[in-house]
C-alpha cells in the first residue's frame, strides 16, 4: 500500500478518532474528576517519544494505581487505544511495520484530542 493510500485512511478515520476522544472525556466526566492536565499531557508526550503501545498501557496501569488517573478514565482510554489498534489492522493490512507505525499514528492524534477536549471542559 503506497504512503499516500495509508495517509488517507487515516485521514478518513479521524473524525471516528475526534468522536472517541471527546466521548472518553464527556463519558467519565473527566474534566469533573481528580485529573490534571498533566497527566493527560505526560501520556500524550509519552507517545510522542515511543512506538509502543505495551510503553503506554504500562503507563496508564501506573498513573491509575498512583490514581492520578482515575479508573475510569484509563479503562476507557485503554479500551479506545485497542479499538483503534483493530482499525489499524485494517489500514496496514497485515504489513507488520506498517501496523506497528499505523497504530501510534491513530493513538497520537487521540490523545492529542483528548488532551483538547479535556481542556476545553475543564476551562470552557
Amino acid at each position: 500500500m503506497t504512503t499516500a493510500k495509508v495517509l488517507q485512511q487515516i485521514e478518513h478515520s479521524l473524525d471516528d478518532v475526534v468522536q472517541k476522544a471527546e466521548a472518553c472525556i464527556t463519558g467519565t466526566r473527566a474534566a469533573a474528576l481528580e485529573l490534571e492536565e498533566s497527566q493527560l499531557r505526560n501520556l500524550q508526550n509519552l507517545a510522542s517519544a515511543t512506538d509502543s503501545v505495551p510503553v503506554l498501557e504500562n503507563f496508564i496501569g501506573y498513573q491509575m494505581g498512583r490514581r492520578k488517573i482515575p479508573a475510569e478514565v484509563g479503562r476507557q482510554i485503554l479500551e479506545d487505544m485497542r479499538e483503534l489498534s483493530r482499525r489499524a489492522e485494517q489500514i496496514a493490512q497485515r504489513d507488520p511495520e506498517l501496523l506497528r507505525w499505523v497504530r501510534m499514528e491513530l493513538i497520537r492524534l487521540y490523545l492529542g484530542f483528548l488532551v483538547r477536549k479535556f481542556v476545553a471542559e475543564r476551562k470552557g
